[in-house]
């Protein structure tokens, strides 16, 4: 049986083809193709099938060739907006970029007709048809532009609607300018421009609320509720540190309010985009709270959407849940069952992969690669270290070869992840050919990060590759080339700390530290007594920020850093004294340590071992520094002895 309504097409279609068989002028044939063309939209609206599509374009065209802007200019533009219609229909099925193209191209002339003086109607309904299809092309390229283009289409819709006059229509243009605000978002390069986007987005949202009760208009409340749940999750991410939480929570309720809506059994692919948005606001919330709720929540959240994207039917949305599950147990990783949670998690990033390849889905490959190489990472931490890291590095790898074309952020952000992989890879290397090689390379990727990452613009992303390219030095340093290794060391920490010190004393006191480290592994090799200096002056300055009773664990590692710099500058200079200081700093040290083992033994916690470690090195430090003084002070009585004869 013929679905509801094209029968009734096709007997027109048949009219209209018995007419074109009598005699009759080229206008009056013009027209029938344009009403044919009509018909046959009607018919791919209902069975979705690309040669109903095809059929009215041809239709249209033929009509074209008597309607000329010259002589028909009306006749003409109703044609070529119902071409442009076609067009934007045929897009979401075949050639999308292109299709999309076509129909702003025809929209855009028939408005030469349309205009907003003469048809305000008319002119508005095309202003909203192509924000629309401006917003989609955003997503095949040139996002930022493309993105623009529909809020000022958004905006002229907006020009003729008002909320008074218009309300449905004015609810429906303030619905399509906070997708295009939402798109743009996407696309900002910069954290303050994406979050001006999504505040022009969640205010559009609530304008169209005005008008999409619930009771009134279901549907389209529930579409405006998932949307704001998204750019209430976009901002959380662009937004300031203290409004993030605020956010997440606003992203959830708006979800849970579409969910009032979108219901299992009467709009199963609607209700599980808003589970996933839904997951994702857990997830999110959960990465500000550490809150083990938080993480179970998204996981159901996730769980319930991928019940409903059967790999077979849904294979795209399928993989893309299998990521956000991934996700999901990275982040549960952090508060239980590390060991397992993190192989959750690789399991749910190979399903993904089943899926996804890097030629045809390179973002969501990427992401894939991504779950993979934290997972892995991580559980080196827990399991088989040289084994994890290596799987590691190959995904590492993998994500950075989808993003190799563009050299974009992403990538610059990939070569940062293969440069922290490289330094722990590093560390399990048997050989010192091996570390060495590890150590390069890793440089090498950093370097690559900062090229991209400049200064005036990425400040803080710069920063961390700054570090990441002291600590490749660092590590290359302790095998070969030891004072060249460790000037460039201290040349790329200083950089870091000179971007650090306006307002971001935290970084900054960590980079002060590592200079730290690496003006005492320099003075090792020359000038101790000046490199000591400013390890001491480095070390002290950390310490100011890092005070006992709110950092007592930062606090004791770096006097014990200082302790040591005090030992060392003892070489050369006042011997006594320096190795005073350091037995203070060390007995200070291990005071902290003490403390927080017994605290830490009394949780049961398993860290517990390695502050008793501490202290043992502590005291064993505390032992040499009393030898040296007892030496030092023996050496003196015998010289006093040798001057009294």
């Amino acid at each position: 049986m013929k679905e509801d309504g094209i029968e009734e097409y096709e007997k027109a279609l048949k009219t209209c083809e018995r007419m074109l068989t009598f005699e009759m002028d080229i206008a009056q044939e013009s027209n029938i193709f344009r009403k044919i063309g009509d018909i046959y939209l009607e018919i791919f609206k209902k069975n979705n099938d690309l040669q109903s599509c095809e059929h009215a374009v041809q239709a249209y065209q033929r009509s074209l060739a008597v309607y000329t802007q010259e002589n028909y200019p009306h006749h003409r533009a109703r044609v070529m907006k119902s071409l442009g219609y076609a067009y934007a229909a045929r897009s979401d099925i075949f050639d999308q970029g292109e299709s999309l193209k076509q129909a702003i191209n025809f929209w855009e002339e028939s408005l030469a007709v349309y205009s907003r003086l003469s048809y305000p109607g008319d002119y508005a309904i095309l202003q909203d048809e192509l924000s629309v299809a401006y917003r989609k092309l955003a997503e095949l390229g040139d996002g930022v532009n493309n993105s623009k283009m529909a809020i000022d289409a958004a905006k002229n819709a907006l020009s003729i609607y008002s909320l008074k006059d218009h309300p449905q229509e004015f609810a429906r243009g303030k619905t399509n300018l906070g997708s295009a605000y939402l798109t743009l978002a996407q696309f900002a390069d910069e954290p303050e421009d994406r979050m001006d986007s999504c505040k022009q987005a969640i205010a559009s949202y609530q304008d169209a609320l005005q008008v999409y009760d619930p009771g009134r208009f279901p549907d389209e409340f529930a579409l405006v509720k998932n949307n704001l749940a998204i750019a209430y999750l976009s901002l959380a991410g662009a937004g300031d540190e203290r409004d993030k939480i605020e956010c997440c929570r606003q992203s959830i309720q708006s979800c849970r309010d579409a969910l009032l809506i979108r219901k299992r059994e009467t709009q199963p692919l609607a209700y599980a985009a808003s589970q996933n948005n839904l997951g994702n606001a857990f997830l999110a919330l959960a990465e500000e709270e550490e809150s083990l709720e938080n993480c179970q929540l998204a996981l159901e959240a996730f769980r319930n959407a991928l019940d409903l994207y059967p790999r077979e039917q849904h294979p795209k949305l399928y993989a893309a849940t299998q990521n956000c599950i991934g996700n999901a147990h990275l982040a549960l990783a952090q508060i239980q069952n590390p060991a397992e949670n993190f192989l959750k998690a690789i399991g749910a990033a190979r399903k993904a992969l089943e899926i996804f390849n890097r030629d045809s889905n390179p973002e969501e490959y990427a992401e894939s690669q991504g779950i993979l190489w934290l997972g892995y990472l991580t559980l080196a931490d827990i399991e088989y270290r040289a084994e994890n890291c290596l799987l590691a590095l190959e995904a590492c790898q993998e994500r950075l070869a989808a993003f190799s074309q563009d050299k974009s952020l992403q990538y610059a952000s990939c070569q940062k992840d293969l440069a922290i992989t490289y330094s722990i890879l590093a560390d399990t290397e048997v050989s010192v050919e091996a570390k060495a090689e590890d150590c390069r390379k890793g440089a090498e990727a950093a370097l690559e990060a900062l090229s991209i990452y400049n200064e005036s613009e990425h400040p803080i992303e710069h920063a961390e590759a700054q570090l990441l390219l002291w600590a490749a030095y660092s590590a290359l340093a302790e095998v070969e080339e030891k004072e060249e290794n460790c000037r460039k060391a201290i040349d790329a920490c200083q950089a870091a700390v000179r971007i650090y010190e306006a307002s971001h004393p935290t970084e900054h006191a960590d980079a002060l530290k590592s200079l730290g480290y690496s003006f005492i592994t320099l003075a090792e090799v020359t000038d101790k007594a000046e490199n000591c200096r400013r390890a001491i002056e480095a070390c002290s300055a950390s310490l100011e920020h890092y005070q006992k009773d709110e950092a007592p664990r930062e606090h004791a590692e770096i006097l014990r850093d200082l302790a040591f710099a005090y030992v060392t500058i003892s070489e050369v200079e006042d011997r006594e004294e320096w190795v005073k200081r350091a037995l203070r700093a060390y007995k200070k040290a291990t005071r902290i340590f003490e403390g927080l083992a017994q605290e830490l033994e009394a949780e049961r916690d398993p860290e517990a071992a390695e502050m008793r470690n501490d202290v043992q090195r502590c005291r064993r430090s505390m032992q040499s520094c009393k030898g040296i003084l007892k030496a030092s002070r023996k050496r003196r009585s015998e010289d006093q002895i040798l001057e009294s004869r």
